[in-house]
């Protein structure tokens, strides 16, 4: 049975599709076969971003496929590893059953209110229906440079009782830049950009493989 983890959000603009490829190609890196799921078929932006990696013959191969449902999608994963959902914004019954189906479900959020707030919520509708509280946590992403505010947001996450994964992705030039090629946010020319996204990756894996145990 593969892994599966759940890249899901309430709104659009916060990082969610900059976690999914970050975690896939972290795992291919580590020569699992992984493939992402792309639930948003009106964008498709991991498809694109695919597209261009593979034009530029960046290593490791990563999987991608769009899906119009989450069965279609679970049945591909009896060839990989690992599937992840990169889901479409908004809380729908879609998101509902990504996150059924899934080990670990990541909300990547900014750290404002305008981005908390909607994430938290989320997080509260996926636990009345029927998804277990520990297998949700968030990831704090598209931060500023402004501690204060980082700090705000931690905050905000545990106060309201849900896992926050150790680690943040700042808003970086050089992250987008990277992603216009093809790259992942810990695949860009800044070693010191890339270890700090990596903690992030390291928090993901860790609950991944705490959680799939159970």
């Amino acid at each position: 049975m593969s892994l599966v983890i759940g890249v899901v959000s309430q709104k659009g603009g916060v990082g969610k599709s900059t976690v999914a490829r970050l975690v896939a190609c972290n795992y291919a890196a580590s020569e699992w076969r992984v493939k992402i799921a792309d639930m948003d078929l009106a964008q498709g932006t991991c498809t694109s971003w695919n597209r261009r990696r593979l034009q530029n013959e960046i290593a490791p191969k990563v999987a991608v496929e769009q899906f119009l449902n989450v069965a279609d999608a679970l049945k591909t994963g009896e060839h990989y590893d690992l599937v992840v959902f990169d889901g479409a914004p908004h809380s729908t019954r879609k998101t509902l059953e990504i996150a059924l189906s899934s080990h670990l479900i990541i909300l990547p959020t900014g750290v404002s209110l305008d981005d908390l707030e909607p994430t938290i919520k989320l997080a509260h509708e996926l636990k009345k229906n029927g998804v277990q509280p520990n297998r949700i946590s968030i990831a704090l992403t598209r931060a500023g440079n402004s501690e204060v505010e980082l700090g705000e947001g931690m905050e905000y996450v545990r106060a309201s009782g849900y896992h926050l994964l150790e680690g943040v992705i700042h808003e970086k030039t050089a992250i987008r830049r990277s992603s216009d090629e093809g790259k992942c946010a810990t695949e860009t020319p800044f070693k010191s950009i890339n270890e700090k996204v990596d903690i992030l990756v390291q928090a993901i894996v860790n609950r991944a493989d705490a959680l799939s145990k159970k």
